[in-house]
């Protein structure tokens, strides 16, 4: 019976201690359950011992939401092609010598072509294979989630499109399934958990074929398992999450500085099996850097690190800074979604830190929050100014903030906290899917509207042509675009400008036809976030 299971659940995690502090006495055990009964503000009883109280129920909520989007992304903006999900841009590309029946945009395309290329053959490490060349060696050191679906594709070349949609579907369903644990072993309902796979970022890794919700999979997963004690098992998914995506070993570092700080305090504390959790993530992170040094020339992390960390708190100063002179009033764009999605991570952000001190979050979990809070601060000012990714490199920070709360007593935040988080998140998470479920159209589409280019290269609003376009798209219609070049240096992104149509630096607005062949598009910009200088339309 679910209702008798709870009191042993709790048990089960007041055992699950931090992997450096002593096994807590009696007292130290059942001291949750004696502070939930002297008074904390929380739903009754019978709410917490209803059937929906399990993590499978987010799990499976997460799950059913990704797969429709999916699919609708794939009848609709996709045209029921599912390589395009993939967006393989020109610039990186050799068409002749791709799969067959693979579509390549005009563009420079995204982070989703490099996954693809790996995931043909992860252990290819030429420069160009398979018609796609790789821009910068750190791409081949994000190995896990491509050999995931090298692996589960059985190595078909035609299956690898689908089989790259179907693994991060999968992922955020478990991302659901995780969010529930983290949330009943915080004394919450376990439908508080659908947070975990709430952020606004994965739906463009889910739409672009990026690593994220695979990362984010074995993070939590191996946070858990260090709860659990069972270090052999959190070496491994950390492991392999920090071949997923690097920002990972920011965790594992917690971990070990945890550990260390327990040997220093307590000298009879001696290392043992329980650091299998931080050491196995490091030796496999660090072999791995090896065997790519051999094979490419460079060591990966470092021939990324130069070109995607600056001064601290410059990046997002000048980020905000640049967007807010384009910030409009009169209708809602690109700009102001930035700014929604960036008061939501601050929300979440404030409200973690305000919890520290009150929350059951294991003291390695807080202090990879900080960690991870450092981190976003000295990233480059393009990663942060982006408006083309939903800030999903932030995804660390979001993730880390929902497990403190998720494990702070209500007394101290209120009942009210976690509806008003989720209800301030829903307004990003619909226009971010509206914004990935747009059809692209054809110029000269009936009213005789001009599609502006959103940054899929389709249609995001539109302009018709005896009226200006507002504010937040008059920077593209004047030749200032605000899309990344390929000359920029960004830690995920890859520049791009739909070729399709002529921005001049003299226009006003966007012509109603594609320029003829041959003509080149000429961009100037003064932002400093952006490198654009001349791209052909052929």
């Amino acid at each position: 019976m679910p209702g008798p299971e709870h009191p042993a659940a709790r048990a089960r995690v007041a055992r699950s201690v931090m992997p450096d502090g002593p096994e807590p006495s009696p007292s130290q055990r059942a001291a949750p359950a004696t502070d939930r009964a002297a008074g904390d503000d929380g739903p009754p009883p019978g709410f917490l011992a209803s059937p929906l109280n399990r993590p499978a129920v987010p799990g499976l909520i997460a799950l059913t939401g990704a797969l429709a989007f999916a699919l609708a992304r794939w009848q609709t903006w996709a045209h029921g092609s599912i390589s395009r999900f993939i967006l393989v841009g020109r610039h990186f590309s050799t068409p002749d010598q791709l799969p067959h029946g693979m579509p390549v945009a005009p563009t420079y395309g995204y982070d989703g072509q490099f996954f693809y290329r790996l995931a043909l053959n992860p252990v290819n490490f030429s420069r160009t294979a398979y018609g796609i060349t790789m821009d910068r060696p750190y791409r081949y050191m994000r190995v896990g989630y491509p050999a995931l679906t090298w692996l589960v594709s059985l190595g078909q070349h035609f299956l690898v499109p689908v089989t790259l949609v179907v693994v991060n579907i999968a992922a955020i369903g478990v991302l659901g399934y995780l969010g529930g644990v983290f949330a009943v072993q915080g004394g919450r309902h376990a439908l508080a958990g659908l947070l975990m796979p709430g952020y606004f970022g994965l739906i463009t890794s889910l739409s672009r074929d990026t690593a994220e919700p695979l990362a984010a999979v074995c993070l939590l997963a191996g946070l858990l398992a260090v709860r659990a004690r069972r270090p052999v098992l959190a070496a491994i998914l950390l492991a392999y999450g920090a071949l997923t995506r690097e920002t990972v070993m920011v965790a594992v570092a917690a971990l070990a500085i945890v550990r260390a700080a327990g040997f220093l305090r307590r000298r009879r504390v001696r290392p043992g099996r329980d650091d299998l959790a931080w050491v196995g993530p490091t030796v496999a992170f660090v072999a791995w850097q090896a065997v790519v040094k051999a094979a490419t020339g460079s060591i990966p992390l470092l021939a990324d690190g130069g070109r995607n960390t600056g001064a601290p708190f410059v990046a997002p100063l000048e980020a905000l800074r640049s967007n807010l002179s384009h910030f409009n009033t009169h209708q809602f764009d690109q700009y102001d979604l930035w700014f929604l999605q960036l008061a939501i991570l601050a929300a979440f952000t404030v409200a973690a830190l305000l919890s520290l001190r009150s929350t059951s979050a294991r003291a390695h979990e807080r202090l990879a929050f900080l960690l991870y809070l450092v981190e976003i601060c000295v990233v480059t000012p393009s990663t942060w100014g982006s408006l083309d990714a939903d800030l999903r490199s932030f995804i660390e920070v979001y993730l880390l903030a929902v497990i403190i709360l998720l494990g702070a007593r209500q007394r101290t935040l209120g009942y009210w906290l976690f509806p008003s988080l989720a209800a301030f998140t829903l307004p990003a998470l619909i226009v971010v899917t509206q914004r990935r479920l747009t059809i692209s159209l054809r110029p000269g589409e009936p009213g005789q509207q001009v599609p502006v280019p959103d940054q899929d290269g389709v249609a995001a609003d539109m302009v018709g042509p005896g009226r200006r376009a507002e504010r937040g798209q008059r920077g593209l219609l004047r030749g200032e675009a605000r899309i990344p070049g390929h000359a920029r240096e960004e830690h995920h992104e890859v520049g791009r400008i739909p070729a399709s149509y002529h921005c001049a630096s003299d226009s006003r607005r966007l012509g109603a036809r594609r320029p003829p062949d041959g003509v080149t598009a000429r961009i100037r910009t003064r932002s400093p976030l952006v490198s654009v200088t001349t791209l052909d339309s052929q």
